[in-house]
């Protein structure tokens, strides 16, 4: 039976002609998509915690500034298998509603229209007191890290701005999505420890034999504990019986 090739990257690329157009080409080109659908594998979407720049818990964070001013803290994340990263902390003027209030979203999203292809930071207007929809398809994918309640008379506090990067379905922390039942573990290894309890009492316990022992090629060494039954001995035995 012939082996079957399977899809897989990287190789190195060499130069190879190409019939067409008759010039010596690469023939190992990878798309990003390629790579972007390698992380997905194992990065979920979201927010970066981590010790990378010190961005820590506060990466990607939004708060107020003044008035009708937010900051989103630098930080970084992935988005299906793409990275990015707010290298400076950055400032949002909100736009005030005509009247009453309005719940926006501060929205990072990943373009891959052919005329964009990059990620973006910005602000998506809701309507009235319900969110905008985040958008969610082949080109473009977006997650929200905050929600902010603008009002058309009064300034924002820091009440008016919910963090949700936390929220998985909205934004969520960048986990590995390898992942190890804990429990199941956890079993074996009681098992594995019991195991080794159960050998070491058998090596410390008197034992008790009844029956007929029969050695062909003889005894040697100690042998303890209590022998009931008949031993053949016509075979040559060595060292104490107790």
């Amino acid at each position: 039976m012939s082996a079957i090739t399977l899809k897989s990257f990287p190789f190195d690329s060499m130069k190879v002609l190409n019939e067409e157009s008759g010039q010596m080409e690469d023939d190992r080109l990878y798309e990003a998509k390629v790579f972007r659908k390698y992380f997905a594998k194992f990065l979920s979407n979201g927010v970066y915690f981590g010790h990378y720049n010190n961005y820590g818990e506060s990466g990607m964070k939004v708060s107020l500034d003044s008035g009708v001013t937010i900051k989103v803290n630098k930080g970084s994340g992935i988005i299906n298998g793409a990275d990015y990263e707010l290298e400076n902390d950055t400032l949002f003027i909100l736009e005030r509603p005509a009247g009453g209030e309005r719940k926006d979203r501060v929205v990072v999203k990943v373009d891959d229209t052919l005329a964009t292809r990059e990620t973006q930071l910005y602000i998506k207007e809701g309507n009235g007191t319900t969110p905008a929809t985040l958008q969610r398809d082949n080109n473009i994918y977006e997650i929200c890290i905050a929600e902010v309640t603008v009002k058309s008379t009064t300034n924002l506090t820091q009440a008016d701005i919910v963090d949700t990067r936390l929220d998985k379905d909205l934004c969520g922390i960048v986990n590995s999505l390898i992942t190890i039942d804990g429990e199941e573990l956890y079993q074996r290894f009681k098992e594995y420890i019991q195991q080794i309890k159960e050998n070491l009492m058998l090596n410390n316990q008197d034992n008790v034999c009844s029956g007929k022992i029969i050695s062909e090629g003889g005894f040697e060494g100690d042998v303890k504990g209590n022998l009931e039954g008949n031993a053949d001995t016509s075979s040559s035995c060595s060292g104490n019986a107790r």
